[in-house]
């Protein structure tokens, strides 16, 4: 399996690096996924745009490839009358990325993405045994780890880190983090880290707007001594809004300064809002010729 391949960058060596903004990135393209059902739409009917999203993050040399599962829940695909395709349309969203992710000349692991940012339940009961419900197709598809995502709703971000351990397979907690570095969802990072270990996490990604936000969230993490791999997905600008590239900033310089993650103590990297491919590729110029080689794992 690819992630066990790589699961030691968790610790030492070249940052894991993950994939960028993935709304921007078909927006930039010309097609728009930022509405329910809108995913489950382009994987019936275009799948081939699909599978070229999958391969254009893997030729920028991403080593964890998120495939796209977060709206393919029977209540995203109920928007447009596709709800009992649930199960179909997870599966397909996994296959065309491990079909990517087989092709490239290392190793790509396929993540499966828990938590919709468009749509969820209203009651905390039902939102559970439908994360839970998703969780498990995500994994029956052949994903190798769960990124678990919260709306920045600690209740969700919980219920979907619990879902998705159930599992059985690695799963990173995505969190939002506002200006300053403050949790959107508020509470102390030492009170969360400790909460999400025991729901079953193994690693946390920062989203943030800022490089100095990343690296105060860093330094908090080794302060409270947090046995959760630390990462970060940094957005393209301090205004940028996911789902739409941004046209200001530029790859490469975000890429130079994001490389200060790495000295930072950030195990994972990644495109936030507002980035595209570019930002993963200038990224993985800048590790590579700081990590020049990294050895084969037997």
């Amino acid at each position: 399996m690819s992630f066990d391949r790589v699961r030691s960058r968790l610790t030492s060596g070249r940052p894991l690096v993950t994939d960028a903004d993935t709304p921007a990135c078909f927006r930039a393209r010309g097609a728009a996924i930022d509405s329910p059902g809108a995913v489950g739409q382009l994987l019936r009917s275009r799948p081939d745009a699909v599978l070229e999203h999958y391969r254009a993050e893997v030729r920028s040399r991403v080593t964890i490839l998120t495939a796209l599962t977060a709206d393919t829940t029977p209540r995203a695909l109920a928007e447009v009358g596709m709800e009992h395709r649930s199960a179909l349309l997870t599966g397909i969203a996994v296959e065309l990325a491990l079909e990517a992710a087989h092709a490239a000349d290392r190793p790509v692991a396929v993540a499966g993405v828990l938590g919709s940012e468009m749509v969820a339940a209203l009651q905390p009961k039902r939102m559970s045994e439908e994360l839970s419900e998703h969780a498990q197709r995500i994994a029956a598809a052949g994903v190798e780890l769960i990124l678990a995502r919260g709306q920045g709703s600690r209740l969700e971000l919980m219920a979907a880190v619990a879902a998705a351990a159930e599992t059985e397979l690695p799963t990173w907690a995505s969190v939002e983090c506002l200006p300053g570095g403050v949790l959107a969802h508020g509470g102390r990072l030492s009170e969360l880290c400790a909460d999400l270990i025991e729901a079953g996490a193994s690693a946390l990604l920062f989203e943030v707007s800022s490089i100095d936000d990343a690296l105060l969230l860093l330094q908090q993490c080794r302060d409270v001594g947090s046995a959760l791999a630390p990462g970060v997905l940094l957005s393209a600008g301090p205004d940028s809004v996911r789902g739409f590239p941004s046209a200001e900033a530029d790859p490469v310089r975000w890429a130079a300064r994001a490389l200060e993650l790495d000295s930072g103590g950030a195990r994972i990297i990644g495109g936030g809002a507002g980035s595209t491919e570019d930002y993963t590729r200038a990224l993985m110029e800048e590790l590579t010729a700081l990590h020049p080689s990294i050895p084969a794992s037997r």
